[in-house]
């Protein structure tokens, strides 16, 4: 129904249903590039080239595998235009991660406790990218964002069986590149 509303112009509605997949959008997006900035920006565009394009949507596959669909190929895309022009930002993970500027803890926090989640989180980011892009998309829209398997083939364009075995492959790999750390840490 608010597909239909929104088709009709009706922006509350479009505000509605952006609401309700915003996250899963910039989880996708972020799942392409380091800097999170951009990937606001990629799912800011994600909703304008969803809502000029909504009338051409026929809800086959859903609203939500639509919409991750597009999210996945405008971050190939802003990928693709970055690869041509090469530039450091001050902004950098690698950069902030040199020294110059400690990250901010809450002092009421464990020290202890938020370095170790805070390398757990970093080990995890490292494996995801670390993943052939057909994998790590697929494990994040699988294990990530809870999509099931056949919405995963619908989102990235393939079969069942080929969504079933990226999924099983990206996991199979995560584990691998994850192997030491959870072996050192136990």
């Amino acid at each position: 129904m608010l597909v239909a509303r929104a088709r009709a112009g009706d922006h509350d509605a479009f505000a509605v249903l952006t609401a309700r997949y915003q996250d899963r959008v910039y989880a996708i997006a972020r799942s392409f590039v380091r800097d999170s900035e951009d990937a606001l920006d990629l799912a800011q565009e994600t909703f304008v080239k969803a809502f000029r394009g909504l009338g051409g949507f026929r809800g086959g596959p859903g609203l939500c595998t639509w919409l991750c669909r597009i999210a996945a190929n405008s971050s190939r895309d802003w990928l693709r235009k970055q690869a041509r022009r090469k530039a450091v930002s001050l902004d950098d993970e690698e950069i902030q991660g040199s020294g110059f500027e400690p990250p901010a803890t809450d002092a009421l926090s464990d020290p202890a406790g938020v370095a170790e989640r805070e390398e757990l989180r970093a080990a995890v980011r490292s494996a995801v990218q670390k993943l052939p892009e057909e994998l790590r998309l697929a494990v994040l829209l699988h294990d990530i964002e809870g999509l099931s398997q056949r919405n995963v083939a619908e989102a990235t364009g393939c079969c069942l069986g080929t969504a079933k075995t990226r999924v099983f492959r990206g996991r199979a790999r995560l584990r691998r590149l994850l192997g030491a750390y959870v072996e050192g840490r136990g």
